[in-house]
């Protein structure tokens, strides 16, 4: 963390008299932890940047193992001063995040307004972290501020303003947005740039991408479930619009958003590239996939409900 940043958290701190006292204490949980909660059983969390404290409670309230990360001692002194009062605890870590190795994967990791914070030269070690801390199956909430209007400055002391693309893109195509809310604040003081939009994002690991050769064995799943052949050969490559719907982001979501067709040829080189094969043999079983005369699984007017593909977006028609 550079000078300037650390020197402000820091000076925050001294400030504060209490945990109340700090621009971004909060006292509810941030949005989405309590539908996770709800929907799945406690595991391990990552807070990072846990500053007030206020989720890294809740969380430990909820059963959860957390572990708490902030490189302000201070910090980390209220977070465990009110998991005590609670009578919770919470495993404190006084580090840096983008000079930090996760000792294991985490099954949710929290930023509630770390990244927006950051020198931009860092973001490149920040993503590093948190790939390797979220697991296959586990969840990443990020609360960001997005710019309230076209053009809006940051204000002399930030937070950095970052559109809702800009940030899918900056996690694809290793994550992919689940649910995303957004909350406006019309006036805000000058030196933090005035109104923002406060947006809350829940992203979940893209398994199609982390795990390619399991996807192409699920299509391989699917063709002799149904008694095709995926070395049929002979036939000609589908529509490539449809190719293109195939490996965006409504179906396997290779890629966040739609794929442009000039794209395909190296889309598909990629994922036989990460699963170990070659780009025609790839090729050649996708089309077989997608054509109503061979496959006649993944057509326009997909038949799901024949379908063995678990990575597929389009699981909630099933």
């Amino acid at each position: 963390m550079n000078t300037h940043e650390k020197d402000t958290f820091l000076n925050t701190y001294e400030w504060a008299g209490s945990w109340e006292d700090l621009p971004w204490a909060h006292d509810e949980p941030t949005l989405f932890l309590a539908e996770i909660c709800r929907r799945r059983k406690p595991g391990r969390a990552l807070d990072i940047g846990c500053g007030a404290g206020t989720d890294s409670v809740f969380l430990a309230q909820q059963g959860w193992d957390v572990t708490s990360l902030d490189f302000v001692p201070k910090a980390l002194e209220f977070t465990q001063q009110r998991a005590a009062h609670a009578g919770v605890a919470v495993t404190a870590v006084e580090a840096d995040i983008t000079q930090w190795q996760p000792p294991h994967a985490y099954d949710l990791v929290l930023d509630h307004g770390l990244l927006h914070n950051m020198d931009p030269v860092r973001y490149a070690n920040y993503r590093e972290v948190v790939m390797q801390a979220v697991g296959d199956a586990g969840e990443f909430v990020l609360l960001h501020w997005h710019p309230l209007f076209p053009g809006q400055s940051n204000g002399d002391y930030g937070p950095t303003r970052v559109s809702r693309e800009d940030i899918k893109t900056f996690f694809a195509p290793d994550l992919q947005e689940r649910f995303f809310a957004v909350e406006h604040f019309e006036s805000l003081p000058p030196s933090v740039g005035g109104g923002m939009a406060q947006a809350y994002y829940w992203f979940k690991p893209n398994q199609a991408w982390r795990q390619p050769q399991e996807l192409l064995q699920q299509i391989r799943t699917t063709l002799a479930d149904n008694d095709v052949s995926a070395d049929t050969a002979g036939g000609e490559d589908v529509d490539p619009e449809l190719m293109a719907l195939i490996l965006g982001p409504g179906r396997l979501g290779l890629r966040h958003e739609a794929v442009p067709v000039a794209d395909i040829p190296a889309v598909i080189g990629e994922l036989a590239e990460r699963g170990g094969e070659a780009a025609d043999q790839v090729r050649e079983l996708l089309n077989v996939f997608a054509d109503k005369q061979r496959g006649n699984i993944c057509i326009a007017d997909a038949r799901c409900n024949v379908c063995a593909v678990k990575f597929c977006k389009r699981l909630r028609y099933r």
